[in-house]
């Protein structure tokens, strides 16, 4: 999808050096930009425009919602969507979008316009209030690596640099200023793009030596060896090497769920079960926050650590990366091994010793102890499966519709698609979709927000949408009305360029995690719980979603009220996609 076509009439006879910036882009294997348009790009704005070969631009109304764009395209299709954000005062709107990520470990390649450093050439009034100094200490504490660089050549190696850095282990943003004078200057003598390879990341190593063997030996020796999975999903190719690791050891699966990592319907995943206070050996891949994951299933000591002495090995990429500012690397855990290894590569060799018929697994011992654990942890998993769909069974009664209901009916209304869900809105929301939905599919579900900040679903999910516009996937967003609310002109850009998303609005008419908390102050100190709603709600001044949407010229059915409604209103939904490949929303009002 090309947004524009290059102006015949224009005539390139000079080479800028925003000009080389676009070539750099296209090098780089970027098809599509983001951006609200400022001035202080305005010269890689032109070139986009007038090149015979650019990437898409994609227009936002904002540039929070153009870095979340970017963060859903990755998410869902580990291509990068390049973002543009207009001088300090851009860059300061695209602060949240970019924490959001930043938590997420997910890599975006951000580019700022900056007013000419140069005093001498800045316009009266405008260039000096959007002309800063060490314009990158905005985002630099939640960035990977920034830079503001002063000349071209300088410029060329920073966009190298930043590019290489997000991408090594541990991904995360990176944001490089461009001056708004240098970029369009014409193009130097003997400047030009270093080898398209430069930006190659940097590799790490498989698990390997004494700290395999280690590991070896102690998952042959543990009772009830349990693996925690959160990130590793990123690359879906991990998954199927997983779930034959896990399934040739016998493992315990407790996905925390920032990716697919493990399919949920597989019986060795037990998670939000509890019931493996007897774990005597804990593998944590790639897990962001431990204490919170230990702590789901086994009792826990002050500083971390199962007060039942099991052993806990962390494999993964994460103390790579911290920030000074943000404290989003959790509480410290005094593990008894620690491993900086590649995720792929080290399931990998687990796998190969696993399964090696002459190898350390194939003793009687171990495989009787083996299919043991087998044998309780399925019928754990079965069990729990059971009492969740038990559970949203029940709730259809409720004279109001109910979140687990309607998302076990949205799910019966697209279970026949080739569905991926870009955003399951809140904790309420995703916790029901990972107890009802069949997460299976490597990529299938592409996991919260990561920072908690407000404003991420819709632009997240345009973006997502986008990466997988025109190959028939049914992209599903579970968009939380509060989250909806801080950037609905993303509708905007999902009406403009034909987006086939499926935004399900999920309204209760609350900011539910606020009004709990009211509930819990106010119990607390023995006061009245039903004012909690007090500045935590929109019941006194109601959203009509349906009638916002159609503003923007996205289709929009009736408001969904009664819980017999939801499929096949949602079903309709579908069908208008799949026959005119355009966005639709379906509103449904819920406690």
């Amino acid at each position: 999808m090309r947004t524009h076509e290059p102006y015949e009439g224009s005539r390139m006879t000079t080479s800028y050096f925003s000009d080389l910036l676009v070539e750099f882009l296209n090098q780089q294997g970027i098809d599509k930009v983001a951006f609200n348009p400022g001035a202080s790009f305005r010269g890689v704005h032109d070139s986009l425009v007038h090149a015979s070969e650019a990437p898409d631009i994609v227009m936002a109304c904002h540039e929070e919602i153009a870095v979340a764009l970017a963060h859903g395209y990755h998410k869902a299709s580990g291509r990068h969507m390049a973002v543009f954000v207009h001088a300090n005062v851009g860059l300061l709107h695209a602060s949240m979008a970019i924490f959001n990520a930043w938590c997420d470990r997910v890599s975006l390649f951000v580019l700022g316009g900056n007013g000419p450093v140069d005093a001498g050439k800045r316009r009266p009034w405008i260039d000096w209030i959007h002309t800063s100094q060490n314009i990158e200490s905005v985002v630099k504490d939640y960035v990977k690596w920034c830079d503001q660089p002063i000349g071209q050549r300088a410029t060329v190696e920073s966009l190298y640099r930043a590019f290489k850095l997000m991408n090594t282990p541990l991904q995360a943003p990176v944001f490089v200023a461009l001056d708004f004078d240098v970029q369009e200057q014409e193009l130097a003598d003997g400047v030009r793009l270093l080898p398209a390879a430069a930006t190659e990341p940097t590799r790490l190593p498989a698990l390997g030596g004494s700290e395999l063997d280690h590991l070896v030996g102690r998952l042959r020796e543990a009772r009830l060896p349990v693996l925690i999975v959160d990130f590793s999903g990123r690359d879906p190719e991990t998954v199927a090497p997983l779930v034959a690791l896990a399934d040739a050891l016998g493992l315990a699966v407790v996905d925390r769920g920032n990716r697919m990592n493990f399919p949920n319907t597989h019986q060795l995943n037990v998670s939000n079960t509890g019931l493996l206070d007897s774990a005597d050996l804990v593998i944590a891949l790639e897990v962001q926050d431990l204490v919170g994951a230990l702590g789901s299933f086994l009792p826990l000591t002050d500083e971390g650590l199962p007060a039942n002495g099991a052993e806990v090995v962390t494999l993964g990429f994460n103390e790579l990366l911290t920030s000074k500012w943000a404290a989003d690397y959790q509480q410290f855990v005094p593990v008894s091994l620690a491993v900086a290894a590649d995720t792929g590569q080290s399931v990998s060799a687990l796998r190969e010793v696993a399964e090696d018929p002459e190898g350390p697994f194939v003793a009687a011992e171990f495989t009787e102890r083996r299919e043991e654990r087998v044998k309780a942890l399925s019928a754990l998993h079965t069990e729990a499966r059971a009492e969740w769909a038990r559970q949203a069974d029940e709730a259809r009664d409720r004279e109001h519709i109910q979140v687990s209901t309607a998302v076990q009916e949205i799910h019966r209304a697209v279970r026949d698609e080739e569905w991926v869900l870009t955003n399951t809105g809140s904790l309420t929301i995703d916790g029901w979709v990972k107890k009802l939905w069949p997460l299976e599919r490597p990529g299938s579900y592409l996991g919260l927000n990561g920072g908690g900040g407000l404003g991420y679903g819709l632009g997240a999910s345009v973006g997502a949408a986008l990466a997988h516009q025109g190959d028939g996937t049914l992209c599903v967003d579970l968009q939380a009305d509060g989250d909806f609310l801080y950037t609905p002109s993303a509708l905007w850009t999902l009406a403009a360029y034909d987006v086939p998303l499926l935004v399900i609005v999920m309204n209760n008419r609350l900011y539910l995690n606020s009004t709990q908390h009211a509930e819990r102050i106010a119990d607390n100190r023995d006061r009245d719980t039903g004012r909690a709603h007090i500045a935590t709600s929109f019941y006194d001044q109601p959203v009509d979603f349906v009638t916002l949407a159609e503003s923007y010229g996205v289709h929009a059915l009736p408001r969904v009220e009664r819980i017999e409604a939801v499929e096949p209103t949602v079903r309709e939904a579908v069908a208008h996609i799949k026959e005119h490949g355009k966005p639709v929303l379906v509103e449904i009002l819920m406690d």
